[in-house]
């Protein structure tokens, strides 16, 4: 049960951080049902640049220089949503649909044509960040068991969720926020 649930929390800390993204887009208005792609292409282009840094930079420029160009990556994918969005008045659903079934064809044939994978990329120069215990938490008999193996992505997705609710739901800016994703005339309503 503790080893269920300690990954159940790392892997929903990732889609949490892509959650939190379709949330704040969401309650501005802007349906993206691209998030899955957006996420997969940022992470081939953060596991494709830490495969090919050389091998004596160090830990934090690496996982700095990763997460960057993870986030760089995910940007320009979600331009396509944009522009085929508001440019060429796609309808989003649709777009959004397309890019992640795009997504898996990407990726597919660029390991094949970098790496001649058809599956996976797996490499031993691929590494994961550092695994946090904190010390009063660890020693709670069955908590410290379920949270013992979380990295600070993990921890900061959470940070991030509790602070993201704080924000759209007690804060002004949050409510103006929340009225455009309800009205879009109240973001040109003056005074905003």
């Amino acid at each position: 049960m503790t080893l269920l649930l300690q990954y159940t929390l790392i892997f929903a800390s990732v889609l949490i951080l892509v959650a939190l993204g379709g949330c704040f887009a969401e309650h501005s208005g802007v349906i993206n049902l691209g998030l899955e792609g957006i996420m997969i292409m940022g992470a081939l282009g953060g596991a494709l640049t830490m495969r090919y840094l050389p091998p004596d930079v160090s830990a934090i420029v690496i996982i700095l220089s990763v997460i960057l160009v993870a986030a760089a990556v995910g940007m320009l994918y979600s331009c396509l949503l944009a522009v085929a969005c508001i440019n060429f008045k796609a309808d989003q659903t649709l777009v959004g649909t397309a890019l992640n079934l795009l997504v898996g064809a990407i990726t597919t044939f660029l390991l094949y044509l970098l790496f001649g994978l058809r599956g996976k990329l797996v490499d031993n120069r691929l590494m994961s960040l550092t695994k946090i215990n904190l010390p009063l938490i660890r020693d709670i008999p069955f908590i410290g068991r379920v949270l013992e193996n979380l990295t600070i992505i993990d921890y900061l997705s959470y940070i991030i969720a509790v602070i993201l609710f704080v924000y759209l739901y007690k804060t002004v800016a949050g409510f103006r926020t929340l009225s455009v994703g309800i009205n879009k005339a109240a973001a040109e309503s003056p005074g905003t």
